[in-house]
Protein backbone atom coordinates (compact mmCIF):
# COMPACT_ATOMS: atom_id res chain seq x y z
CA UNK A 1 0.00 0.00 0.00
CA UNK A 2 3.28 2.35 0.77
CA UNK A 3 4.82 2.00 -2.57
CA UNK A 4 1.42 2.28 -4.21
CA UNK A 5 0.30 5.59 -2.39
CA UNK A 6 3.76 7.08 -3.07
CA UNK A 7 3.43 6.19 -6.90
CA UNK A 8 -0.78 7.91 -6.77
CA UNK A 9 1.69 10.90 -5.39
CA UNK A 10 3.88 11.19 -7.76
CA UNK A 11 1.09 10.96 -10.54
CA UNK A 12 -0.91 13.66 -9.40
CA UNK A 13 2.25 15.59 -9.03
CA UNK A 14 2.85 14.79 -13.04
CA UNK A 15 -0.46 15.71 -13.54
CA UNK A 16 0.11 19.73 -12.41
CA UNK A 17 -1.82 19.27 -9.29
CA UNK A 18 0.80 20.88 -6.56
CA UNK A 19 -0.75 20.28 -2.96
CA UNK A 20 0.47 17.04 -2.57
CA UNK A 21 0.95 14.91 0.82
CA UNK A 22 2.19 11.20 0.98
CA UNK A 23 1.60 9.98 4.29
CA UNK A 24 3.23 6.72 3.33
CA UNK A 25 3.93 5.95 7.08
CA UNK A 26 0.39 6.55 8.21
CA UNK A 27 -1.46 3.77 9.89
CA UNK A 28 -3.47 3.64 6.94
CA UNK A 29 -0.95 4.96 4.03
CA UNK A 30 -2.71 8.08 2.43
CA UNK A 31 -2.29 10.30 -0.60
CA UNK A 32 -3.67 13.82 0.88
CA UNK A 33 -4.11 16.73 -2.02
CA UNK A 34 -6.23 19.75 -2.88
CA UNK A 35 -8.26 19.64 -6.06
CA UNK A 36 -7.42 23.38 -7.90
CA UNK A 37 -10.74 24.01 -9.38
CA UNK A 38 -12.93 23.36 -6.46
CA UNK A 39 -10.18 23.86 -4.05
CA UNK A 40 -11.60 20.64 -2.20
CA UNK A 41 -9.16 18.78 0.05
CA UNK A 42 -9.15 14.60 -0.40
CA UNK A 43 -7.69 11.76 0.49
CA UNK A 44 -7.18 8.44 -1.14
CA UNK A 45 -6.85 5.53 0.25
CA UNK A 46 -6.22 1.95 -1.23
CA UNK A 47 -8.07 -1.10 -0.48
CA UNK A 48 -9.52 0.14 2.43
CA UNK A 49 -12.64 -1.38 2.83
CA UNK A 50 -13.20 -0.47 6.30
CA UNK A 51 -13.70 3.35 5.31
CA UNK A 52 -16.44 2.07 2.97
CA UNK A 53 -18.61 0.39 5.83
CA UNK A 54 -17.60 3.90 7.48
CA UNK A 55 -18.98 6.03 5.14
CA UNK A 56 -22.27 3.84 4.42
CA UNK A 57 -22.96 4.17 8.31
CA UNK A 58 -22.78 7.95 8.59
CA UNK A 59 -24.48 8.14 5.12
CA UNK A 60 -27.16 6.85 6.84
CA UNK A 61 -27.32 8.70 9.90
CA UNK A 62 -26.98 11.61 7.91
CA UNK A 63 -30.40 10.34 6.26
CA UNK A 64 -32.18 10.28 9.11
CA UNK A 65 -32.05 14.09 10.26
CA UNK A 66 -30.92 16.70 8.32
CA UNK A 67 -29.61 18.80 11.19
CA UNK A 68 -26.86 16.24 11.33
CA UNK A 69 -25.45 17.34 7.97
CA UNK A 70 -25.95 21.13 8.49
CA UNK A 71 -24.39 20.19 12.07
CA UNK A 72 -21.22 18.75 10.52
CA UNK A 73 -21.23 20.92 7.65
CA UNK A 74 -20.66 24.18 10.43
CA UNK A 75 -18.24 22.42 12.55
CA UNK A 76 -15.84 21.24 9.82
CA UNK A 77 -16.06 24.66 8.67
CA UNK A 78 -14.93 25.83 11.98
CA UNK A 79 -12.55 23.46 12.38
CA UNK A 80 -11.16 24.69 9.28
CA UNK A 81 -10.68 27.94 9.91
CA UNK A 82 -9.35 27.79 13.55
CA UNK A 83 -7.14 25.36 11.96
CA UNK A 84 -7.78 21.94 14.39
CA UNK A 85 -8.86 19.40 11.55
CA UNK A 86 -5.94 17.77 10.54
CA UNK A 87 -4.97 14.21 11.93
CA UNK A 88 -1.33 14.25 10.63
CA UNK A 89 -0.50 17.65 12.76
CA UNK A 90 -2.12 16.43 15.78
CA UNK A 91 -5.49 17.46 15.90
CA UNK A 92 -8.56 15.92 15.16
CA UNK A 93 -9.76 14.13 11.17
CA UNK A 94 -12.62 15.67 9.38
CA UNK A 95 -14.19 11.99 10.54
CA UNK A 96 -13.69 12.52 14.48
CA UNK A 97 -15.88 15.84 14.25
CA UNK A 98 -18.75 13.79 12.28
CA UNK A 99 -18.48 11.34 15.19
CA UNK A 100 -18.49 14.04 17.66
CA UNK A 101 -21.76 15.52 16.02
CA UNK A 102 -23.13 12.28 15.65
CA UNK A 103 -22.46 11.51 19.67
CA UNK A 104 -24.24 14.88 20.33
CA UNK A 105 -27.07 14.31 18.61
CA UNK A 106 -27.79 10.96 20.09
CA UNK A 107 -27.31 12.51 23.33
CA UNK A 108 -29.72 15.10 23.05
CA UNK A 109 -33.27 14.75 25.12
CA UNK A 110 -35.52 13.74 23.45
CA UNK A 111 -32.72 12.15 20.95
CA UNK A 112 -32.52 13.76 17.12
CA UNK A 113 -30.63 10.55 16.29
CA UNK A 114 -30.99 6.64 17.26
CA UNK A 115 -28.06 4.42 17.98
CA UNK A 116 -27.65 2.40 14.78
CA UNK A 117 -25.44 -0.61 15.71
CA UNK A 118 -27.62 -1.09 18.90
CA UNK A 119 -31.23 -1.58 16.83
CA UNK A 120 -32.09 -5.18 16.74
CA UNK A 121 -31.85 -6.94 14.41
CA UNK A 122 -29.47 -5.61 12.19
CA UNK A 123 -30.21 -5.05 8.39
CA UNK A 124 -27.17 -4.56 7.02
CA UNK A 125 -24.68 -7.33 7.48
CA UNK A 126 -21.19 -7.12 6.66
CA UNK A 127 -17.73 -8.40 7.94
CA UNK A 128 -14.66 -6.78 7.16
CA UNK A 129 -11.23 -8.81 8.74
CA UNK A 130 -12.06 -9.15 11.86
CA UNK A 131 -14.58 -6.64 12.80
CA UNK A 132 -18.18 -6.81 12.43
CA UNK A 133 -19.99 -4.35 10.63
CA UNK A 134 -23.28 -4.80 11.30
CA UNK A 135 -26.21 -1.96 11.71
CA UNK A 136 -29.73 -1.31 10.79
CA UNK A 137 -29.62 0.16 8.21
CA UNK A 138 -33.54 0.44 7.51
CA UNK A 139 -34.22 3.96 7.01
CA UNK A 140 -37.95 4.19 6.08
CA UNK A 141 -38.64 2.73 9.71
CA UNK A 142 -36.62 5.43 11.24
CA UNK A 143 -38.16 8.08 9.30
CA UNK A 144 -39.06 11.16 11.75
CA UNK A 145 -37.22 9.98 14.35
CA UNK A 146 -35.88 13.17 15.95
CA UNK A 147 -39.42 15.00 15.22
CA UNK A 148 -39.94 15.06 19.10
CA UNK A 149 -36.57 16.87 19.43
CA UNK A 150 -37.64 20.61 18.28
CA UNK A 151 -34.06 22.43 19.17
CA UNK A 152 -32.87 24.74 16.24
CA UNK A 153 -29.76 24.25 14.07
CA UNK A 154 -28.17 26.97 16.43
CA UNK A 155 -28.83 25.42 19.71
CA UNK A 156 -27.06 22.16 18.66
CA UNK A 157 -24.51 24.10 18.10
CA UNK A 158 -24.19 25.97 20.93
CA UNK A 159 -24.85 22.18 22.82
CA UNK A 160 -22.21 20.83 20.38
CA UNK A 161 -19.07 23.69 21.64
CA UNK A 162 -20.74 24.11 25.22
CA UNK A 163 -20.53 20.33 25.78
CA UNK A 164 -16.57 20.08 24.39
CA UNK A 165 -15.64 23.35 26.19
CA UNK A 166 -17.09 22.41 29.87
CA UNK A 167 -18.83 19.15 30.14
CA UNK A 168 -17.16 16.18 28.61
CA UNK A 169 -14.77 14.61 31.36
CA UNK A 170 -11.37 14.28 29.07
CA UNK A 171 -9.86 12.67 31.94
CA UNK A 172 -12.38 9.25 32.30
CA UNK A 173 -14.62 9.44 29.28
CA UNK A 174 -14.69 7.62 25.81
CA UNK A 175 -17.89 8.75 23.42
CA UNK A 176 -18.97 5.85 21.48
CA UNK A 177 -21.77 5.95 18.49
CA UNK A 178 -21.60 2.74 18.59
CA UNK A 179 -23.49 2.18 21.99
CA UNK A 180 -25.05 5.27 21.47
CA UNK A 181 -23.27 6.55 24.91
CA UNK A 182 -19.89 6.34 26.87
CA UNK A 183 -17.87 4.25 27.88
CA UNK A 184 -14.28 4.99 30.41
CA UNK A 185 -10.86 4.79 29.79
CA UNK A 186 -10.06 2.32 32.37
CA UNK A 187 -12.69 -0.13 30.54
CA UNK A 188 -11.33 -0.03 27.21
CA UNK A 189 -7.41 0.19 28.43
CA UNK A 190 -6.95 3.59 26.99
CA UNK A 191 -5.62 5.65 29.69
CA UNK A 192 -1.39 5.01 29.32
CA UNK A 193 0.75 6.50 26.45
CA UNK A 194 1.83 3.73 24.15
CA UNK A 195 4.53 4.86 22.10
CA UNK A 196 3.11 8.00 19.83
CA UNK A 197 -0.19 6.86 20.64
CA UNK A 198 -1.52 8.66 23.59
CA UNK A 199 -5.58 9.17 24.88
CA UNK A 200 -6.24 12.61 25.71
CA UNK A 201 -9.56 13.21 23.75
CA UNK A 202 -11.02 9.64 23.35
CA UNK A 203 -13.37 9.07 20.28
CA UNK A 204 -14.29 4.94 19.80
CA UNK A 205 -14.51 3.74 16.02
CA UNK A 206 -17.81 2.58 15.58
CA UNK A 207 -16.59 -0.60 13.99
CA UNK A 208 -12.58 -0.91 14.63
CA UNK A 209 -13.38 -0.56 18.13
CA UNK A 210 -9.52 -1.37 20.09
CA UNK A 211 -9.19 2.26 17.77
CA UNK A 212 -8.85 5.24 19.29
CA UNK A 213 -9.29 8.22 17.08
CA UNK A 214 -8.52 10.48 18.95
CA UNK A 215 -5.02 9.06 19.81
CA UNK A 216 -2.47 11.10 17.69
CA UNK A 217 -3.54 14.39 19.85
CA UNK A 218 -0.66 15.08 21.76
CA UNK A 219 -0.15 17.55 24.82
CA UNK A 220 0.39 20.82 22.77
CA UNK A 221 -2.10 19.82 20.63
CA UNK A 222 -5.47 18.75 23.41
CA UNK A 223 -4.57 22.27 24.97
CA UNK A 224 -4.83 24.31 21.97
CA UNK A 225 -7.65 22.21 21.15
CA UNK A 226 -9.83 23.02 24.30
CA UNK A 227 -8.91 26.40 24.03
CA UNK A 228 -10.58 26.86 20.85
CA UNK A 229 -13.31 24.91 21.62
CA UNK A 230 -13.84 27.52 24.78
CA UNK A 231 -13.65 30.07 22.37
CA UNK A 232 -16.35 29.17 20.12
CA UNK A 233 -18.76 28.54 23.33
CA UNK A 234 -17.96 31.89 25.00
CA UNK A 235 -18.49 33.59 21.48
CA UNK A 236 -21.63 31.15 20.71
CA UNK A 237 -22.78 32.29 24.33
CA UNK A 238 -21.54 36.13 24.40
CA UNK A 239 -22.57 37.71 20.95
CA UNK A 240 -25.88 38.47 19.71
CA UNK A 241 -24.18 38.02 16.08
CA UNK A 242 -21.65 35.33 16.43
CA UNK A 243 -20.81 34.50 13.36
CA UNK A 244 -18.45 36.50 11.74
CA UNK A 245 -16.26 35.95 14.92
CA UNK A 246 -16.94 32.27 15.51
CA UNK A 247 -15.06 31.64 12.11
CA UNK A 248 -12.44 33.89 12.07
CA UNK A 249 -9.19 32.54 10.64
CA UNK A 250 -7.10 31.68 12.82
CA UNK A 251 -4.02 33.67 13.08
CA UNK A 252 -0.42 32.74 15.32
CA UNK A 253 -0.22 36.23 16.11
CA UNK A 254 -3.19 36.00 18.50
CA UNK A 255 -5.95 35.34 17.31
Amino acid sequence: KSEVVERMGEVLLEAGITEVTVLRNARVPVVKFVHPATSTKCDVTVNNRLACVNTKLLRDYAAIDPRMRQLVYIVKFWAKRRQVNEAYRGTLSSYCYVLMCIHLLQQRSPPVLPCLQAIEPPTFKCTVGNYCCDYCDDLPSLAGYGQRNTESLGELVWAFFEYWAWRHDYNKSVISIRTGGFLSKAEKEWTKRVGSERHLICIEDPFEVTHDLGRVVDKASITELRKEFERAARILRGQSSPLQKLFEEYSSNGG
